[in-house]
């Protein structure tokens, strides 16, 4: 489970650290699909439109914009995944949460069904629920559309968010390397059914059910009425050559400009929602190590 105490310390130290004193050098950030759509594209165009500072993007996944940052081939990555415990490839990367985005329960548009309950989501990806008729649908049997690597962002929060277990082995008709390919896939397929970012969700031609009676929105998401939120992070290495400018970068990510493109998007300033973090804690405190103590 996610240390969102171990969050909550960063985001202060840092948010109170940063200034715009540096001297600005070009920068390259990798960013996985769903930070992609969910900010990083229209933050990098306007922070350069505002200061004339280029920043390079590179395509990659949650994974890569961790690692990226670890070997020093990039100095900021955009992730939807936290650090994994014991991975070495993610030792000296620190994550600064930035956002929050939802899962979304994505179906084909044609797809009779307007809300489902988390309740049926578990059984649907367990095979205890099978046929759509089960949730109010058609006869048809439901093909479940999933992320083949658990460590993917989507990947690792489905199973966090939903069992409470990254580990969780679930029922899947077809495996996806990227969430692209699998709204891509969804959209053929009028018996399917993904989990996927609302951010990238929301730019494809597919149906995004409510959950429990609830729709994914920036004010049910800040207020945690939406269930299954999660927070974006951009990762650097404290010890970069770059960091003065790295720091300048995420200032302007946590300044109104940066919040007001993000809500635009879909999605809420981390700073906006500072509530969910107690609320993680009290849900998760004794799930994870208490590890603030340490830093």
């Amino acid at each position: 489970m996610t240390d969102y105490k171990r969050i909550l310390f960063i985001f202060l130290l840092l948010s109170m650290s940063f200034n715009s004193l540096a001297e600005h050098v070009e920068l390259n950030l990798a960013s996985c699909h769903v930070s992609k759509a969910a900010y990083i594209n229209d933050l990098v165009s306007d922070y350069q439109k505002q200061t004339g500072i280029q920043i390079n993007i590179h395509a990659g996944n949650s994974t890569s914009a961790i690692r990226d940052v670890h070997i020093g081939v990039v100095d900021i990555g955009a992730t939807s995944r936290y650090l994994i415990p014991n991975e070495l490839r993610d030792s000296g990367v620190e994550l600064l949460p930035v956002a929050w985005d939802a899962l979304t329960i994505i179906v084909h548009k044609d797809n009779p069904v307007e809300s489902i309950s988390l309740e049926q989501v578990k059984a649907i990806y367990t095979d205890k629920i099978r046929y759509w008729s089960e949730v109010g649908g058609t006869d048809q049997k439901i093909e479940v559309y999933a992320h083949k690597n658990k460590m993917s962002g989507n990947g690792y929060a489905l199973r966090d968010l939903l069992f409470s277990n990254v580990d969780k082995t679930i029922h899947a008709s077809r495996m996806f390397d990227s969430s692209e390919s699998l709204e891509q896939a969804l959209l053929e397929n009028p018996n399917a059914i993904a989990i996927s970012s609302v951010s990238s969700a929301d730019l494809q031609d597919v149906k995004i059910i409510a959950l429990d009676g609830v729709s994914p929105s920036v004010d049910t998401i800040k207020t945690g009425e939406y269930s299954l939120y999660r927070p974006l992070y951009l990762s650097y290495n404290p010890s970069s050559p770059n960091i003065e400018s790295v720091k300048d970068f995420i200032q302007y990510v946590q300044s109104k400009s940066g919040r007001d493109l993000m809500r635009s998007n879909g999605v809420v300033p981390y700073r906006e929602a500072m509530s969910l973090v107690m609320k993680k804690v009290r849900e998760n405190e004794a799930s994870y190590p208490l590890t603030v103590d340490k830093i």
